[in-house]
């Protein structure tokens, strides 16, 4: 990525709602929109096809 590590890291280090798409915190383990559970973390790559 062309960016500097602290702003890799401010912005891919997330967890993201199967559900709702929500933004959640790193620790979170239920999403801070619609309360759901299954959290996945940010993709760090893009996805190129």
């Amino acid at each position: 990525m062309g960016r500097f590590k602290e702003a890799n890291e401010r912005l891919l280090n997330k967890k993201i709602c199967m559900k709702c798409d929500a933004r959640n915190a790193p620790r979170a383990t239920r999403c801070r929109k619609c309360n759901y559970s299954g959290l996945r973390t940010k993709a760090k790559e893009s996805r190129k096809a």
